[in-house]
């Protein structure tokens, strides 16, 4: 629902400062019911209740000068990105720029909303999900050992099933208990597809679907980031041409939003050798030859998708830019989108995406500094003329992960050491202007897997020193810098280039360690190559953010030891093998009562903290500026903040129609 009252408070003081708070107030039976109450931390730090509150529909342009206008189709918007992705396949490319690029360029079976909070068919008009039980007497492997349907009743002696899919006969089953070796509830998911084609013509079906899911079969194909979780999936079938169904081979609390963005729909008729649709048809073609073929397609870069905007143009290093397709099933432009053309345009130097912004060469500039957004940039009579500012909390959470298999890094009291050696509070105060909240985990600030009773380490200098010398790590030579079996405590920092936030912060580590007799080396690489580096395990540390696109994660991702595997490309960089992190993910995965899972959550969260893999940081607000030229505006809880798809110009604006006044 929209607020019943907003409320623009310009230039509010708060704790000595001139901050610019969008405040929205609303009234109604649940006012204040939601969620938690707002602390005073979180009001200076820039939290509003709604961010507590949970899901809700934002108010269009609540912080433009201009207000609400009427829309126009057609135009061109363009979004500052700091990174530019080595490819488009968001199978083997997992950055947050690529799935806000997809957000428009492509569709998954279900689609997330930011609005809800929960996902709905996007490609699927609809879908059915039914339980499984697996029957004793096979290894669990065999499919003649299962029975699958919707579990409607149960006693103390049986269960009994009937068809919960109208692509599924069944007659009412009854099944003895003693004959059941398990029960996996919401197991087994049917897809109903609708009737569209790919952005090159091509129809898509339920084969396409099905090759999407196989590939993660294929260890050659480059996915280890996201492969575990599909692996989940022991089985899926085509059942006609608009149909599709999956079978997990365990109850899975994100079982339905797998089926979204992340599992990355790819054109069989494009990626699959063994497709006869496929001009590089080779049924003989093997496991490598298949995984190249993906890992290498020339479309990864020339993406065909089967979004509302279809990719047209990749300048490297300077932008990338869509198009509206006129074949999208969706022809609503509040839902399919009102510009003619999005452009995602590269700079990675943060003061000269600032000064593109002010002439007119961006429209959004999604990393406004702290001292930019309450400072005298933004309150020049250039910037005012041009842009307006938002804040937005979203869900990103700022760290640097220690490499655990780099021998000094490996002793927890050297990570705990680490961590008693840098002054959050304090860097929180003074860079952020306190806009920021410390955070001592990885799920949602706001969401249900976050502790908010864990308290990060306090800056104590003298602690940090006991535990390294407790280590062996004490200056033995008297040069200043704290040396163990012969080797100097050298700590190379990687960060990407051009990210002012960055290398601000990591010159304050450098700062504070240095107090503690330890060396710090910054080391600067554009985006491909900082990736890279992180994948291979090829650092000491690195300095990034976890981008948060809904209320709850599958910690297995980061933390479970199936992804610490030294070769393994995945988003477990620090290499955490724990075996109580391990138990508590694998009982969080499979618990469907939201309040149980939970506080799985949030015992994992502890562990994880006690662990130290990460110096963990901060969950900082999107500080954003846009151009006045662009409305739609609506700020949302997930990266990056909004939407391109919402916005649009001001009716009359030139180069654009009125709605309903087709191309």
């Amino acid at each position: 629902m929209l607020p019943d009252r907003c409320r623009l408070t310009h230039l509010m003081p708060w704790t000595g400062l001139l901050l610019a708070v969008v405040i929205f107030v609303a009234a109604g039976p649940n006012d204040g019911d939601k969620g938690a109450k707002l602390t005073p931390e979180q009001a200076t730090a820039g939290v509003t209740q709604q961010d507590l509150d949970g899901p809700y529909d934002p108010p269009v342009d609540v912080a433009h000068p201009d207000g609400e206008v009427t829309p126009a189709l057609g135009g061109r918007a363009i979004m500052h990105i700091a990174s530019e992705p080595p490819n488009l396949n968001f199978l083997i490319e997992n950055s947050s720029v690529i799935r806000w690029v997809h957000y428009d360029i492509h569709a998954g079976l279900l689609q997330f909303s930011p609005i809800t909070w929960e996902y709905e068919p996007d490609l699927a008009t609809s879908y059915d999900i039914e339980d499984t039980l697996v029957l004793k007497g096979g290894g669990g492997e065999a499919w003649d050992n299962i029975v699958f349907g919707k579990i409607i009743s149960e006693t103390d002696d049986a269960y009994v099933l009937q068809s919960g899919s109208s692509s599924h006969e069944m007659e009412r089953t009854t099944i003895p208990r003693d004959q059941v070796e398990s029960v996996l509830l919401g197991s087994v998911y049917t897809f109903h597809l609708r009737e569209t084609t790919w952005h090159d013509g091509h129809p898509f079906d339920s084969g396409d679907a099905l090759f999407s899911w196989e590939v993660f079969n294929n260890n050659a194909v480059d996915c280890d980031e996201k492969r575990s979780k599909y692996l989940k999936i022991s089985r899926a079938e085509v059942l006609d041409e608009r149909t599709v169904r999956y079978f997990w081979n365990q109850q899975y609390f994100g079982s339905t939003g797998s089926f979204g963005l992340d599992l990355c729909m790819l054109p069989s008729h494009l990626y699959n050798l063994n497709d006869p649709d496929n001009a590089d048809y080779n049924a003989s073609a093997t496991d490598d030859e298949k995984g190249a073929y993906i890992n290498d397609n020339p479309h990864n870069i020339d993406w065909v998708g089967l979004g509302p905007y279809q990719f047209a143009k990749w300048e490297r290093g300077q932008y990338l830019e869509a198009t509206k397709w006129d074949g999208y099933w969706e022809k609503d432009p509040a839902k399919s989108g009102y510009l003619d053309t999005i452009r995602w345009r590269h700079v990675n130097q943060d003061d000269s995406a600032w000064q593109a912004l002010l002439n007119d060469e961006l429209d959004i500039f999604y990393r406004v500094k702290t001292e930019d957004f309450v400072g005298a940039q933004t309150r020049t009579e250039l910037f005012r003329d041009k842009a307006y500012k938002v804040l937005t909390y979203v869900g990103n959470v700022g760290y640097t992960s220690w490499n655990m298999y780099r021998p000094k890094l490996a002793d927890v009291n050297v990570r705990k050491a680490l961590a008693h050696a840098f002054d959050v509070q304090e860097w929180i105060r003074t860079n952020y202007e306190g806009l920021a909240l410390w955070s001592t985990g990885t799920q949602f600030r706001f969401g249900p897997g976050y502790n908010q009773d864990v308290v990060g380490y306090e800056y104590d200098l003298d602690e940090a020193e006991d535990l390294l010398a407790e280590a062996g790590w004490y200056d033995r030579d008297g040069n200043g810098i704290i040396d163990k079996d012969g080797e100097d405590f050298v700590l190379e920092m990687l960060m990407p280039s051009g990210n002012k936030a960055s290398e601000r912060f990591l010159q304050a580590v450098q700062d504070s360690y240095r107090k503690v007799g330890i060396s710090v080396e910054i080391t600067q690489y554009e985006w491909a190559t900082f990736l890279e580096h992180i994948l291979n395990r090829d650092f000491d540390a690195c300095n990034l953010a976890w981008t948060l696109p809904t209320p709850e994660s599958d910690p297995e991702q980061l933390w479970h030891s199936m992804n610490a595997v030294f070769d393994k490309r995945t988003s477990n960089h620090a290499g955490l093998d724990d075996a109580l992190v391990d138990e508590l993910i694998e009982a969080g995965q499979i618990e469907l009562d939201p309040d149980k899972r939970s506080d799985i959550w949030k015992r994992l969260h502890t562990r994880i903290y006690e662990l130290q893999p990460y110096l963990f940081g901060w969950n900082v607000p999107r500080k954003i500026a846009v151009n006045k030229r662009i409305h739609g505006m609506k700020l949302y809880k997930f990266e990056p903040g909004f939407r391109m798809r919402d916005l649009y110009f001001k009716e009359g604006t030139e180069g654009t129609r009125p709605l309903g006044q087709l191309r």
